[in-house]
């Protein structure tokens, strides 16, 4: 689920981590502007679907200070701590198993951060609805529109509820009770379940307003059938009206 790599640099007193996960998302410790720059340009090839450097830096990355202590965990500064490598005969695994699980909350808050970006793009674009429907004015969506934004919207719940369950905590942590103390302290730090909380209640809203607009446009489809269908039967009235005088 996640690949790690180490890049060295001579300006530096130690080595950087690179923690890549499957889902896209790259987390760095302790590695210089210019080594960031230089691993984003090495891996643009191999990128699908990727967002622009400058709106992956504005809107979704996340920065947090480190340091080093006797024990892991978070200061109330919200600052990560790691142990201090002098207090373990296997620091070096010790302190990339902590790395990791911070690693995990980090990438999924930046996860949230898309889906949130997404979430606004999504109900932006409904947000004249109600007052249109409170003033009876023409709408500019049919059916296949409204169907369209449905299926956003369960695409993007599916994602945030199902098939990235951001809420849960990662099955690689269940048998490590202390990486899954970090990882729910980071995630606490983050507000992760209070984010996607709030997320999941504007998707209610979104969800509301789409129904609302589905109901519009079936019963004035409803409306205009009828309208045809009493249209043909007087028409018919008036042919047999016709047939029978004549």
């Amino acid at each position: 689920e996640v690949i790690q790599i180490t890049l060295s640099d001579p300006h530096a007193e130690q080595d950087g981590d690179v923690f890549f996960f499957r889902d896209g998302s790259v987390v760095l410790w302790d590695v210089s502007h210019q080594q960031t720059m230089e691993l984003l340009d090495f891996l643009l090839p191999y990128q699908v679907g990727s967002y622009s450097r400058e709106k992956t830096f504005d809107l979704f990355s996340e920065v947090l200070d480190f340091t080093y202590g006797e024990q892991a965990g978070l200061l109330p500064t919200g600052e990560l701590v790691l142990s201090n490598p002098l207090g373990s005969n296997n620091w070096a695994k010790t302190q990339v198993l902590e790395k990791i699980a911070f690693s995990h909350g980090i990438q999924r808050s930046v996860k949230i951060s898309v889906m949130e970006n997404f979430s606004e793009d999504l109900i932006r674009s409904l947000k004249q609805i109600p007052d249109i429907l409170s003033e009876k004015k023409a709408l500019q969506l049919d059916q296949k529109g409204v169907m369209k934004i449905m299926g956003k919207l369960l695409s993007l719940r599916g994602l945030i509820n199902l098939h990235l369950p951001l809420s849960e905590t990662p099955e690689a942590y269940w048998e490590e009770p202390e990486l899954e103390e970090l990882y729910t302290k980071i995630s606490r730090e983050l507000d992760i379940n209070a984010r996607i909380r709030t997320l999941n209640r504007k998707l209610d809203y979104a969800h509301q307003v789409v129904e609302v607009l589905r109901t519009e446009l079936s019963e004035k489809h409803h409306t205009r059938l009828e309208k045809i269908i009493i249209y043909l039967i007087s028409i018919e009235v008036v042919f047999e009206l016709i047939h029978f005088f004549i």
